[in-house]
């Protein structure tokens, strides 16, 4: 049996900063100091405002059917690109529709304010549509355990260091891995992926994401097999009134914070999430294994566009 890997990342506290402002870069644009980063983000959009706490997430989130699409007026996206780009261009364009994933926990001692960075989401319209992975919004999305009473709310941190808060899931597929959610845009417009077509074995693949710390990191693969996979297999645990679990598998990197990153194709097009890895290791001549001592491989698993466009009812 196989064993997959949530690719989650852990805790970091932030200190409550509301008057430092400016760029959290270098002298250009180049070179980005993220300690800095984070320390002007702008934690003042907190004060004032009528904040959606983790509990009231949760009850409006329990009233959604799995694989259901989202109710309501039809959520516009953007067509999909036809010209070819290369990798930098890739990345210019399409960072500032990927996002840090957070979640706030109880304040701390002198106005520290403790953050769970817990993966990668993307914008699908301008409107606030963001998607995540299923297994990133858990605490949401499934029965809360003890002890999460102080998890007061998440959120979302832009690539300019706004917070946007998330207001109410719209969506989901535990089988695929999709979280679909909305987020309060505080009247900023955001800037969406276009949804692409459905890649194929052999195909380049770009991955944006987040792995352990390692903010918009940027890696380039190809798409190694698009295949089922058994229950045991899905991750982010198993519906059997869910439809049947498919997933593409590439090769591009990523790591532990990467979960609901954009896999996107040579135009910039989303053709994937990221969602699970899943090491081959052998153990000393006895033989392959999913765990082991000597590592030879990684299977890179991530939700394809096809099973996205489904949730959304296109």
């Amino acid at each position: 049996m196989k064993t997959s890997y949530l690719i989650l990342i852990g805790t970091f506290l932030l200190l409550w900063h509301t008057s430092a402002r400016g760029q959290a870069v270098a002298n250009n644009n180049r070179y980005i100091d993220y300690q800095q980063f984070f320390s002007h983000l702008h934690l003042d959009t907190l004060r004032g405002k009528a904040l959606i706490s983790l509990k009231t997430l949760q009850d409006s989130a329990a009233l959604l059917a799995d694989e259901a699409p989202p109710k309501g007026a039809a959520i516009t996206t953007l067509r999909a690109g036809r010209k070819p780009l290369d990798g930098a261009s890739i990345y210019a364009r399409r960072k500032q529709s990927v996002f840090i994933i957070g979640k706030l926990q109880k304040a701390q001692a002198a106005g520290a304010m403790n953050f769970d960075l817990i993966g990668t989401a993307f914008a699908i319209s301008t409107n606030g549509i963001c998607v995540t992975n299923y297994h990133v919004l858990k605490d949401i999305l499934q029965k809360p355990l003890p002890g999460n009473d102080n998890d007061s709310l998440y959120f979302i941190i832009a690539p300019d260091g706004h917070v946007h808060f998330i207001d109410r899931i719209l969506a989901y597929s535990q089988n695929n891995d999709i979280a679909v959610f909305h987020i309060n845009t505080q009247s900023m417009p955001l800037v969406p992926l276009p949804l692409g077509r459905p890649a194929e074995t052999g195909d380049p693949v770009y991955c944006l994401s987040h792995p352990l710390g390692y903010f918009y990191y940027f890696s380039h693969g190809i798409v190694a097999r698009n295949v089922t996979i058994d229950k045991q297999a899905a991750a982010a645990g198993y519906n059997p009134l869910g439809k049947p679990p498919v997933r593409m598998e590439i090769t591009a990197d990523y790591a532990i914070g990467s979960s609901g990153g954009p896999v996107l194709d040579k135009c910039g097009n989303l053709i994937g999430i990221v969602s699970s890895t899943a090491p081959i290791s052998t153990d000393q001549g006895k033989g392959a294994m999913t765990t082991g001592v000597h590592q030879q491989l990684v299977v890179k698993d991530t939700a394809p566009v096809a099973a996205l466009l489904e949730l959304l009812g296109r």
